[in-house]
């Protein structure tokens, strides 16, 4: 089958792609090709490994039991506490360890991600993939998007999921790469690249919501650039037969607590979408899109 998916990047949210993942293998689809960017190259990498969707819930809660994981102290990131002076707190402590970038390239260091992606894939190549996988990085160098068709794959998801100033960027060959959401979060393009005719997009985004007038000079800068993201992350969806949505607007990108919640509203979200997913899968439909491009 020439259907392939993009698997978007977002944090947390992102394995709500377990979820979506699990439910189109319950209604018989399974894409031909795969491609991931941050969240979405881990699940992604993974998935493409094994060949099936039956691992990665396993996969998932034990890479969050494990010491390399609880040793990055992402969870330092989640900003929602229990009220507002706890919350209060946490945002103090974020921009606190923000701060702390004007002097060091990110939070976590080199060896302790190294050590996580290693556990997480070992000596395990592009060569070992039973479905065609790509992800994707941006080389802050060239400036050009890089993208991963062969290697290890600890290297190439590394780089990936590096988010600017959270995880080291990933150093090689004269590259500096860091997280492929930065310059394309849903790798829709390289999909087509590998070979995928029609194309079925995960997004984990939502459109920003802000309460109060911006006061300040750096909230205005902050709210374009989370305007910015939104209006392109749609230019590149409008590339996708099929747009797949979980509702996740509710969930932080650090809060990797509830992923039994997250898993599930990937599920629901399949099947709210079922008939339309469906569409994109069928001889038909393949057809008349050929057509309709000449």
């Amino acid at each position: 089958m020439n259907l392939g998916i993009a698997l978007g990047g977002g944090g947390a949210k992102g394995f709500a792609h377990i979820g979506v993942l699990e439910a189109l293998e319950e209604i018989g689809i399974k894409p031909g090709f795969v491609a991931g960017t941050s969240i979405g190259a881990i699940i992604g990498a993974i998935y493409s490994l094994n060949g099936n969707a039956r691992i990665l819930r396993e996969v998932a809660n034990n890479i969050l039991e494990s010491k390399e994981f609880k040793d990055l102290g992402i969870d330092k990131f989640y900003t929602q506490g229990i009220n507002k002076f706890e919350t209060f707190k946490k945002k103090l402590f974020e921009k606190y360890y923000l701060g702390t970038l004007i002097f060091k390239r990110s939070v976590l260091k080199i060896e302790s991600t190294e050590r996580l992606f290693k556990k997480l894939f070992g000596d395990k190549t592009f060569n070992d993939l039973k479905i065609p996988f790509v992800c994707n990085s941006l080389d802050i160098l060239s400036g050009e998007e890089f993208i991963f068709t062969s290697g290890p794959l600890w290297k190439a998801v590394w780089a990936s999921c590096a988010i600017p100033g959270i995880f080291p960027p990933f150093v090689e060959d004269k590259r500096i790469l860091i997280d492929g959401g930065t310059i394309n979060n849903i790798p829709i393009e390289p999909l087509i690249r590998i070979g995928a005719k029609s194309i079925i997009a995960v997004y984990l985004g939502d459109r920003p919501r802000f309460e109060k007038e911006p006061e300040t000079g750096f909230l205005i800068t902050q709210r374009a650039y989370s305007f910015m993201r939104y209006h392109l992350d749609n230019r590149i969806l409008s590339l996708a037969d099929c747009i797949i949505k979980p509702d996740l607007k509710d969930c932080h990108w650090a809060d990797f607590s509830g992923i039994d919640w997250l898993i599930q509203r990937g599920t629901e979200a399949v099947y709210k979408q079922m008939k339309d997913i469906k569409k994109v899968t069928t001889f038909w439909y393949r057809v008349k899109k050929k057509f309709l491009k000449k």
